[in-house]
């Protein structure tokens, strides 16, 4: 999948080939909402601690599937931690608790790889489409 990241002083924004297209991380030091309105993505908080950017992430709806396939529940925190070691690459950890579904935090991490050449393309749904030879 390819994600292209926006970033302004008090905003990021992260755009995606997959609903819902785009995740906003507000930089400003705003904190979450007492009692967040549960979504796909949830609402997101960053700060940058030196040359690491960390995301925490509350208010998830329990509708999404998170790692290789796990459900969750409402209950789910998510602690991003994104850090470029040099041009071409971003250094991604993620810590995943939620009480109600695992029995502890879990921790995955991934690099992602600098590709300026590729452009994040618009998600078209086929399902139930009623023409689909006009689908290109």
């Amino acid at each position: 999948m390819i994600y292209k990241v926006v970033q302004t002083p008090s905003l990021l924004i992260t755009l995606f080939e997959n609903v819902p297209n785009f995740r906003q991380v507000y930089l400003d030091g705003r904190a979450h909402p007492k009692e967040p309105n549960p979504s796909w993505l949830g609402h997101s908080t960053g700060i940058w601690q030196r040359d690491t950017l960390v995301i925490d992430t509350v208010g998830f709806n329990d509708k999404s599937w998170v790692g290789l396939g796990s459900p969750h529940t409402e209950m789910l925190h998510l602690i991003e931690r994104y850090r470029r070691p040099d041009r071409g690459h971003l250094e991604v950890e993620a810590t995943l608790e939620d009480p109600g579904t695992f029995t502890k935090p879990w921790k995955q991490r991934s690099t992602w790889y600098l590709a300026p050449e590729d452009d994040v393309l618009e998600y078209v749904c086929g399902e139930n489409n009623k023409d689909p030879q006009h689908i290109r």
